[in-house]
């Protein structure tokens, strides 16, 4: 199950980055961010009614950190991005959100045999395969940059260790507050653009064209589904086996803009790919 919805939770965040950053492309990285938190929220409430929720002040609290997690993540790294070069400061990103968990879940008292020690090392070492792109002109990341890439994973790893905090009868309702929280930070900061004047509109119109808005809902709606996955994993298996499969979610990128994109995977990125399915053979058998 872990494993199985481990998988699960990276393909639904990957797709989502997919669609994320092509809509990205088209208008402002922080609308499209705010609308699919947005449309999100809706998706948490309607499946709420089916799975239930409950409110009570240990789930308010969790929510509402890893609400503040997950804006600082997306924040930090659309930055992070923004100052390149993205083939090193992607996988140190998801590296990064990957390997705390692991360390905090040991720390705990987790058991790992040697057989899952060695799959999670070929893992992060298949995430870095796979979002480094080879080049002539390789740099190494600014300070500015490096900061920016820590901070956002940081972000994203206190999403992993939050959504395991969880209780188990809570239902949705962590990520019902986990969006409220999300979405009103990312509000204020697109009212911030608005009245520092850096920005003549609040939220652009193009974002709701035909070729746009599917793209935005998309994306809001396999954040969710990632974070669903995520915590069945949790709740059946060790955060650090739920994080670091996680934390494959380049592959799924990787693999849609092969599909939809016609975009060539690098030599390193397949052998990345194929370290990650014996990676998960190795789990499966550990």
């Amino acid at each position: 199950m872990t494993i199985l919805f481990g998988l699960l939770s990276a393909f639904s965040y990957g797709y989502a980055d997919f669609v994320g950053a092509l809509a990205a492309k088209k208008v402002r990285a922080l609308s499209v961010t705010t609308v699919a938190f947005s449309f999100g929220l809706v998706v948490a409430l309607v499946s709420s009614a089916f799975f239930g929720a409950s409110y009570g002040p240990e789930v308010i609290r969790i929510g509402i950190l890893a609400g503040i997690s997950s804006a600082a993540a997306i924040t930090f790294l659309y930055a992070a991005l923004a100052l390149g070069p993205i083939s090193i400061v992607s996988p140190f990103t998801a590296v990064l959100s990957a390997v705390i968990p692991v360390v905090v879940d040991v720390a705990l008292g987790q058991q790992l045999s040697s057989l899952i020690g060695v799959a999670i090392v070929l893992i992060l070492i298949a995430v870095v395969l796979v979002a480094f792109i080879p080049g002539d002109d390789v740099r190494l990341p600014s300070l500015r940059a490096s900061l920016y890439s820590v901070g956002a994973g940081l972000g994203f790893a206190g999403i992993f260790l939050f959504l395991d905090m969880t209780p188990s009868d809570s239902g949705l309702g962590v990520l019902v507050v986990m969006r409220i929280v999300g979405i009103s930070i990312m509000a204020l900061g697109l009212l911030g653009l608005f009245f520092s004047k850096r920005s003549k509109v609040v939220l652009e119109k193009e974002i709701f064209a035909a070729g746009t808005i599917w793209l935005v809902l998309l994306a809001g709606l396999g954040d969710v589904t990632g974070n669903v996955f995520f915590m069945i994993a949790t709740s059946s298996g060790a955060l650090a086996i739920a994080a670091v499969l996680s934390s494959l979610y380049p592959v799924g990128t990787i693999v849609l803009a092969r599909v939809f994109l016609k975009e060539k995977i690098a030599l390193s990125q397949s052998i990345g790919i194929a370290l990650a399915i014996v990676a998960c053979a190795l789990l499966s058998v550990g």
